[in-house]
């Protein structure tokens, strides 16, 4: 493992030496950008628009593991962020940013995601649910651990942290197990519901996301290019999770119920229900 860990490295320094100019993260950015958003609105096909967001947010990753690894122009945020955060710390938010952590901690994650999906299945009668969530939630894991292996960078100074934390620090695990799991679980409820309802579980999960990655840099054990990472990351997730559950959900319906149209006296919802088949 650390050899083959060493080899990826070695191989990316070699490749993208010159990839950390502001020019090309930039651009890289707004490729990714672009992509994720042509993706988001894209409908014609589902897998397809799964498809475009997930190369989008690769781009993404990529990008910020080069500057990351080159200190390029992405990470010049990362120091200014931090030291405004230890100037605006107090005994109560300590408190408060602890137990948000705590809560988007790896264990309490993964207790979550199991009784989540185990909720889902229940509902749903299915084991699908449960698969769809455990193996998004698990993935997103593994992934980031890989991508910490790999990047191998070091957190802020200890003197900063109000947690002590050693291990690498890109991108983060709280935000990348806690988006996975609040995504996948959104995702998977809002199917069921109306575009503005589902619009409204979104807003709820990026929300909770955006409330764990300002609990990590508040706490001084993150930069800021780690959550954005770990943000990406579990986006990128819970794009592969989504799509992986409509393809095992339609495999596991009779023919006959996937070719019914929808009863919906809503047009929209029709619409919707059609595009998830």
């Amino acid at each position: 493992m650390p050899a083959t860990v060493s080899a990826v490295r070695t191989a990316v320094t070699e490749v993208l030496t010159e990839s950390s100019s502001a020019e090309i993260a930039v651009t890289a950015v707004v490729l990714a950008s672009a992509l994720f958003a042509f993706g988001s609105i894209y409908q014609a096909s589902t897998l397809r628009s799964s498809v475009i967001r997930a190369t989008g947010l690769i781009v993404a990753l990529v990008t910020l593991s080069v500057a990351v690894m080159h200190n390029g122009w992405l990470s010049r945020f990362d120091g200014p962020v931090t030291e405004w955060m230890i100037a605006h710390r107090s005994h109560g938010l300590n408190q408060i940013a602890v137990a948000v952590t705590d809560l988007g901690s790896p264990v309490a994650t993964a207790i979550l995601g199991i009784g989540a999906g185990a909720v889902l299945s229940w509902q749903a009668r299915s084991v699908i649910p449960g698969i769809v969530v455990v193996g998004t939630v698990g993935s997103a894991a593994v992934a980031s651990t890989v991508m910490k292996a790999v990047v191998a960078r070091e957190r802020p100074p200890t003197a900063s942290q109000v947690l002590l934390e050693t291990d690498h620090s890109f991108p983060s695990g709280h935000v990348t197990g806690t988006g996975a799991l609040i995504g996948i679980v959104v995702l998977l409820v809002a199917m069921q519901h109306t575009p503005s309802v589902k619009r409204l579980l979104m807003l709820v999960a990026v929300v909770v996301t955006l409330v764990v990655a300002l609990t990590r840099l508040y706490l001084g054990v993150h930069w800021l290019t780690d959550v954005v990472a770990g943000a990406a990351l579990a986006t990128f997730a819970v794009t592969i999770g989504g799509a992986a559950f409509r393809y095992l959900d339609n495999r596991s319906r009779p023919k006959h119920d996937a070719l019914t149209p929808s009863t919906s006296a809503d047009p929209r919802i029709a619409a919707a229900e059609y595009r998830t088949l």
